[in-house]
């Protein structure tokens, strides 16, 4: 009945996304993994869209990979107000003024406040994929589930994922492209004293760990659905990772 009355739909102009971005196909998605210092940018296909997350701001060449549109996870503890608040500061300061920024639904208010210079979309946690961004998505266990489910909104058919390791999640800790000494979430988080500049999650996981880094995979898994659009395709493009959900390819491919 909701459904029929559309009391489901929460962002009706979430539909201008779609049209905003008409034009693609083909998109990258990017995340901040140590392996994306390894990628050549200048060797995209400049028909594509880049579609940049989280902490991805802070890469030195942010201005020339011109993300058409920056997506940030809800807001959780320990983050506070004010560290959002400054974060969301530093995106506003690094991105390029025509990317679009994309917030849950319990940020949008603190966003819309930080973000003068960019548009701010919202979107919420509590549906099921796939769904309309108009509506509530699937909660996801890592931004790029996220970015998964706006691509398919948008109709793209050809997904590329780089700097998504996941590779933090076993015996290696916790690592970005990005210098925790200098401006990132994590030095803010470090600033106030919530954080140390230790890596998480090294060595021998707990089970209760392994546990959600399963539940991780699986999420990523419906993505590769049969019954999903049958263009629909995702790649691990990222020639250093091996985050094997998905069929691996060079992201120079055409």
């Amino acid at each position: 009945m909701n459904t029929l009355l559309g009391r489901d739909v929460l962002f009706p102009e979430n539909r201008e996304l779609i049209l905003h971005f008409q034009q693609y196909s083909k998109a990258y998605i990017l995340g901040s993994a140590p392996s994306i210092n390894e990628i050549d940018f200048s060797l995209f296909d400049k028909d594509a869209l880049v579609i940049s997350m989280g902490n991805f701001h802070e890469h030195p060449e942010i201005k020339g990979i011109n993300p058409g549109i920056h997506i940030f996870a809800a807001s959780h503890p320990p983050l506070t107000d004010k560290i959002i608040k400054l974060w969301y500061a530093r995106a506003e300061e690094r991105l390029p003024k025509d990317t679009i920024v994309l917030v849950e639904a319990r940020d949008f208010e603190i966003a819309s406040s930080v973000f003068k210079t960019h548009r701010v979309y919202q979107y919420a946690y509590g549906g099921t994929f796939p769904s309309s961004f108009t509506k509530r998505i699937m909660a996801p266990t890592s931004v790029a589930i996220v970015a998964l489910q706006l691509g398919y909104y948008l109709g793209l058919e050809d997904l590329n994922l780089l700097g998504i390791d996941h590779d933090w999640q076993t015996t290696k800790g916790y690592g970005h492209f990005y210098d925790h000494d200098k401006p990132s979430l994590e030095f803010f988080l470090k600033e106030e004293g919530i954080i140390t500049d230790t890596l998480a999650y090294q060595g021998r996981q707990p089970k209760g760990r392994l546990y959600k880094f399963y539940a991780m995979y699986m999420q990523y898994e419906q993505f590769n659905d049969p019954n999903l659009r049958p263009n629909f395709k995702i790649y691990n493009a990222d020639p250093l990772s091996e985050f094997d959900v998905f069929e691996k390819r060079d992201y120079n491919t055409k």
